[in-house]
């Protein structure tokens, strides 16, 4: 099996030495087609680079681990020692549950209630303070054990609990109305919805078509006795306005928008020409307590 050596897309700021790895924070994401990073400079609270890898999904996480290895073979500095690496598994493998009714000892039994079993793995906990749930999540061994030997001081969280509390923090103290927030991936999109500050919904949703996707949307926003048509729906993740998704779903659900980015960090001039929501989780694991 064989990695790209070069990413599919890359924005280094000039201010981003190889040699200097220790001043800086590394986040990554490590999605099932996909290996991308940003690079965070602490002393100027700006994110002054990204890089992105795509690859065919490996059939495995022992193989995944070693396309991992084939990349940093290429481009060594990934692995070199920072200040900080936050490492976010992507996968829906997980389930939430209100912190109220979490058991440690029962763990295992909220994933088996809609999680197939997972050979080789281990259970992890993310503790989501804002939204005051934990998010119970299988981690595969040979992967964790990659990402160690990589990066000795990495913290491994899951994706949908960067994104909800990254959610819940960029609305604090907004009040507004709910909200229902939309974050795309590869043939799954997470479902979000907000109200009065507080996570009141998640779910995630494997779709095959645009139709799908829509049909999904829809009958969510039924089921929750939402209005598609007076509530505001925000994009974020792999969509655009030339997205199918967005095209069909805009027939559809008038109002909305893509998600900002957060103000409350800088960014590199580099970075200037991208789709800053495409990249809202990666840009936003840095502010969470997990």
């Amino acid at each position: 099996m064989i990695a790209p050596a070069k990413p599919i897309f890359s924005r280094l700021d000039k201010a981003f030495r190889e040699d200097s790895t220790r001043s800086f924070h590394l986040t990554i994401r490590l999605s099932p087609g996909g290996f991308s990073f940003v690079i965070f400079a602490a002393d100027k609270q700006k994110y002054i680079g990204l890089e992105v890898f795509k690859f065919n999904t490996p059939a495995d996480d022992v193989k995944y681990a070693s396309l991992l290895d084939e990349i940093i073979m290429h481009r060594q500095w990934i692995a070199y020692p920072y200040q900080s690496v936050i490492v976010i598994v992507d996968h829906i493998s997980n389930a939430l549950i209100p912190s109220p009714l979490f058991d440690e000892k029962e763990k295992g039994t909220y994933l088996a209630f809609n999680q197939p079993y997972r050979d080789n793995s281990r259970i992890a906990v993310d503790n989501l303070k804002n939204a005051d749930a934990k998010n119970v999540y299988y981690l595969s061994n040979p992967l964790v054990a990659k990402i160690k030997e990589l990066w000795a001081n990495a913290d491994i969280v899951h994706l949908s609990s960067v994104l909800i509390e990254s959610l819940l923090l960029t609305n604090k103290n907004k009040g507004f109305e709910d909200k229902v927030f939309v974050n795309v991936r590869d043939q799954i999109f997470d479902l979000v919805v907000l109200r009065d500050e507080k996570l009141y919904f998640y779910n995630q949703y494997k779709f095959n078509t645009k139709e799908d996707f829509l049909y999904f949307l829809l009958f969510s926003m039924e089921q929750l006795r939402l209005n598609p048509e007076i509530t505001e729906f925000i994009y974020s993740g792999l969509i655009d306005k030339d997205s199918p998704l967005y095209e069909l779903a805009w027939h559809h659900i008038r109002n909305s928008r893509f998600i900002a980015r957060n103000e409350n960090f800088k960014y590199s001039y580099v970075l200037d020409d991208i789709q800053s929501s495409q990249y809202f989780i990666l840009f936003n694991a840095q502010q969470c307590e997990l």
